[in-house]
């Protein structure tokens, strides 16, 4: 497992409205008093929830505090942090990483404290791929090297990622679309993911109207 330095991974329009800002703040301010929480996988019941930009926003929240900070793309079916970050070129990432095609997937940006692995080639079997003992390896070993690790995931109606991914994580995010997603829909996804031992510290609630919550965009609810 290396770092390449050389090969600097540029992120291009961040998003940096104060009232985000201040959102993700608060998220994190929540998330680093939750009890034993280091490993945070983030996802969603359906697509287009905007899990992937609320990963690297918290990600980036984190790492504006000095904290050393690595942003892991799961979405192995539909990779879509490339897309969302405009991210200048793609690279090799966590499928080559875990298939031993390559010891460098893990990349710096150029954001201070920020470094990504990128979902890399798309495999034929992702669920196996992140089943199998060398992922939860790779997430033990990468534990002594960051203070944090952020892990974007299929949404859980896509496949069965988010419940792989959610069992090696210290806890689960989930991304919720206001006015998007019927109630028993989202009900039934949580329902899931406890059922199969996933710890979900909470939910983020995205698209909030600026008259429905004092920072517009993001609003946070822990469960319990």
């Amino acid at each position: 497992m290396e770092k390449d330095t050389r090969d600097v991974i540029e992120i291009k329009n961040i998003n940096k409205k104060f009232g985000l800002m201040e959102s993700f703040k608060t998220l994190r301010t929540n998330l680093m008093y939750t009890e034993n929480l280091q490993v945070i996988s983030v996802t969603s019941t359906v697509p287009d929830e905007g899990k992937t930009v609320v990963a690297f926003q918290l990600a980036n929240s984190f790492a504006q505090m000095d904290k050393k900070v690595l942003l892991i793309d799961c979405d192995l079916r539909r990779s879509s942090l490339n897309d969302y970050l405009v991210i200048s070129r793609k690279s090799i990432g966590l499928t080559e990483g875990l298939t031993k095609q390559s010891r460098q997937y893990i990349k710096p940006t150029n954001i201070d404290n920020l470094f990504v692995i990128l979902a890399g080639k798309r495999p034929p079997n992702p669920s196996e791929l992140l089943s199998s003992p060398s992922f939860e390896k790779l997430i033990e070993q990468l534990k002594e090297s960051f203070d944090y690790i952020i892990i974007d995931t299929p949404p859980t109606t896509v496949a069965m990622d988010a419940v792989i991914v959610g069992r090696v994580c210290d806890g689960t995010l989930m991304v919720i679309r206001n006015e998007f997603i019927k109630k028993k829909l989202l009900k039934r996804a949580k329902q899931e993911l406890e059922r199969n031992g996933v710890r979900i510290v909470g939910a983020v609630l995205n698209r909030v109207k600026k008259n429905q919550i004092e920072y517009s965009g993001y609003g946070y609810e822990k469960y319990y």
